[in-house]
């Protein structure tokens, strides 16, 4: 068997397009990946028609070990979250062709379930544009829903240092959700890497006085010393290693950084196989596991599945529930949470799925499906003057894009659609005849 054809297909998303990759073989079997990151995806887009016709058409879908470390390793510029992207997406989809072929899900490929349901956090739950204007009552609908846990950014669009009003407000919506919920459901704050190090150790403490459990990204990411410099009161955790991109940097980010939680995300790091090993680095220290993933179905198929196998994992982010309408019909048994918690699917390859390509044709690409997380530093539209810092409202914000007095978040951007491109269009990538 051997992988004779790779499509790329871009899905529009209201805040971040999808990157789906399907692989194809000269059996006819086929499977799924994803390479969705942050804004990148016809970069990333280009970048699996690069890796897929330089080192994996004609090749067997179970040689993944030797495949990845060729599409790392024989690149001089190696890595990264854009190639890493590609990686992952083109890892997932022969990870799915193993399974499927093999009649067995993912996760007993690597090394066995040692978890049957994994816990979720709930992400992306705060949206006032969607009817959820009062942070009370919208915490109040995910704990209903069974949840355990609970993460949202009260500080979207400030810089390192915010004025100390725009602070307070965060404080006073963590204070309101915290109350909310009771003491033992787990709150966490994301900081999105915006603040300084002195700005986030003042957070760290006002965060602990509330009883959050973790501090996610305080610090920007590039510098893991820095990281190790903010504070640690009593009882509130660090949460870190979304962008780091490669397991020969997490040992550094564990001795400098010192986070009590580490975050890779199995895309861009580079795949299943990649964020295993990275976990393990963590056990090693003895540090669990919450591996990053807001992106599509397929994303969360394939995190599932490693999650079965990984022994330190302790949850798993899902915006499942408040994504859009149509995220649960892009592709066959989607999964999704029951309860607050996945049920982790025994079905072949990534969880029986397929997909659904009247979704993906409804939902072309859109040029514009960014977000202005830190609208302070200047306008992301290259035809609009950055404003001074003064001079830009803040408010109260959601986490999603709109403030809780019903105005946008600084700087938003309009999302259009466009043709797809030529790339997808084309949609095939090597000779279907080729054995």
């Amino acid at each position: 068997m051997r992988i004779n054809r790779i499509e790329v297909l871009l899905v529009g998303h209201e805040w971040n397009n999808l990157v789906l990759v399907r692989a194809h073989t000269d059996t006819g079997l086929s499977g799924l990946g994803e390479g969705t990151m942050q804004w990148q995806a016809r970069t990333v887009a280009a970048a699996i028609d690069h890796m897929a016709t330089r080192y994996v058409l004609g090749a067997s879908p179970f040689d993944i070990e030797r495949l990845v470390q060729a599409m790392y390793r024989n690149e001089y510029a190696r890595g990264g979250p854009v190639l890493n992207s590609a990686i992952a997406a083109i890892e997932f989809a022969l990870w799915d062709i193993c399974g499927k072929a093999l009649g067995q899900p993912v996760h007993n490929l690597l090394g066995g379930c040692v978890h049957s349901e994994i816990p979720a956090y709930a992400n992306g739950w705060y949206d006032p544009a969607r009817g959820s204007g009062d942070i009370a009552a919208a915490a109040r609908r995910v704990i209903d829903a069974g949840y355990r846990g609970l993460k949202f950014d009260p500080f979207w669009g400030l810089g390192r240092d915010p004025d100390p009003a725009d602070l307070r407000r965060g404080i006073e919506d963590i204070a309101t959700v915290r109350s909310t919920v009771g003491p033992d459901v787990m709150v966490m704050v994301d900081g999105h890497g915006r603040f300084s190090v002195g700005t986030a150790s003042w957070l760290a403490h006002r965060l602990a006085e509330n009883d959050v459990y973790w501090f996610e990204e305080p610090v920007d990411p590039e510098n893991y010393a820095a990281l190790g410099q903010v504070a640690r009161p009593g009882g509130l955790r660090i949460a870190a290693g979304e962008r780091c991109y490669s397991r020969y940097h997490v040992p550094l980010l564990l001795n400098e950084g010192r986070p009590h939680v580490l975050q890779p995300d199995p895309i861009q790091v580079g795949g299943l196989l990649e964020a295993k090993k990275i976990a393990a680095l963590a056990d090693s220290n003895y540090l669990p596991v919450s591996f990053h993933c807001p992106f599509g179905p397929i994303a969360t198929a394939a995190v599932l599945q490693l999650n079965a196998a990984t022994t330190n994992v302790v949850s798993q982010e899902s915006f499942s529930e408040f994504d859009v309408a149509w995220r649960s019909d892009l592709i066959t048994n989607c999964p999704m949470p029951t309860g607050g918690s996945y049920r982790v699917s025994t079905l072949p390859g990534l969880g029986g799925i397929e997909l659904n390509e009247s979704v993906v044709r409804d939902h072309p690409f859109q040029e514009r499906a960014v977000q202005s997380m830190w609208a302070v530093n200047g306008s992301m539209a290259a035809d609009v003057e950055a404003a001074p810092s003064a001079d830009i409202h803040v408010g109260r914000t959601s986490g999603n894009g709109i403030g809780a007095d019903g105005t946008e978040r600084p700087a938003p951007l309009k999302a259009k659609t466009r043709n797809v491109p030529k790339l997808v269009e084309d949609a095939s990538h090597g000779d279907e005849t080729k054995s």
